[in-house]
């Protein structure tokens, strides 16, 4: 239940998220002046505070917390409620303010460390591209989405050439660098819906949605000269084989595309490397994938 309830407030927008708050305290606000002081409803009105602090804003969330404040110290004022000096009312708003503040910025907090921490279980620490696991998750999306549009999409595979003889002979410093380099690189011309990963070792995937057999050689066409100039620049000698598959219609299965982009990829390998290889993929209802009839390479 909870789940569907995250679910739901995540899929909102922070002005409706608000106005649900403050329907939550109003409704609170009421119910505890009705029942009297004889019942205790403290802890409900850490319901839309909480909430608040999750959802929104933390300047928000504060403001949510005062309203709390001031709807507990009205009721209590409105309801009777008898102090031996007019300032202990005061004083435990205040600390009813307080308590309710320090709950803002503790979720707060622990919501901001929990969304950094996700993050980061999702990107590869060493280029900051996806690691294989959520790109795997991000591309069943992105296909699903061009499935039920009808739009192409192009998944390319690449592989360092060369990329152990660098290890073995300059150490695996000098190969970080590297793949650090190929990853700024990549980066750079990921357009924002694009995916990029490193998928393991010196092996990396580029997802491009709404992408052509045309817009898919452009692309990279580009990239894999941009690349070979980054390793002449900085006389690495290594090269890139690179297989490109273009849907015109995805796959049900995303595992399935990645492996037909690596296969090409490893024809380039298994022939002369350092070269692009295109293949246009038409699936048919039942997920059987014939090679169309247009390859070609660099």
């Amino acid at each position: 239940m909870l789940d569907h309830i995250h679910a739901l407030l995540s899929s909102q927008s922070a002005l409706r998220v608000g106005l649900l708050c403050a329907l939550i305290l109003l409704v609170i606000g009421v119910i505890d002046q009705l029942t009297g002081n004889e019942i205790a409803l403290a802890l409900f009105y850490l319901i839309p505070v909480a909430i608040a602090a999750w959802y929104l804003s933390r300047r928000v969330a504060f403001l949510m917390a005062l309203a709390a404040a001031i709807v507990w110290l009205l009721v209590d004022h409105t309801s009777g409620q008898s102090y031996s000096h007019p300032a202990i009312a005061f004083w435990n708003a205040l600390v009813r303010l307080s308590f309710f503040a320090l709950t803002v910025y503790l979720m707060s907090i622990i919501r901001q460390l929990l969304e950094t921490q996700t993050a980061l279980a999702q990107m590869d620490s060493l280029t900051g591209l996806h690691n294989a696991r959520s790109f795997g998750q991000a591309s069943a999306s992105v296909f699903d989405i061009a499935r039920r549009h009808g739009h192409s999409s192009a998944l390319g595979y690449i592989d360092i050439d060369g990329f152990k003889g660098v290890n073995d002979s300059f150490g695996h410093s000098a190969g970080d660098e590297i793949l650090k380099a190929v990853g700024c690189a990549l980066t750079k011309r990921l357009r924002v819906s694009d995916l990029g990963a490193r998928l393991g070792g010196d092996e990396f995937a580029i997802l491009l949605p709404e992408t052509s057999m045309l817009g898919a050689r452009s692309f990279f066409k580009d990239l894999h000269a941009a690349l070979l100039d980054l390793a002449e620049s900085n006389n690495w000698p290594i090269g890139f084989s690179v297989g490109v598959a273009v849907f015109p219609f995805p796959p049900l299965n995303s595992d399935e595309a990645v492996r037909l982009a690596d296969d090409l990829m490893y024809k380039v390998k298994r022939s002369e490397r350092n070269s692009v290889l295109f293949s246009e993929f038409d699936v048919e209802a039942k997920n059987t994938v014939k090679t169309g009839p247009s390859i070609s390479q660099l």
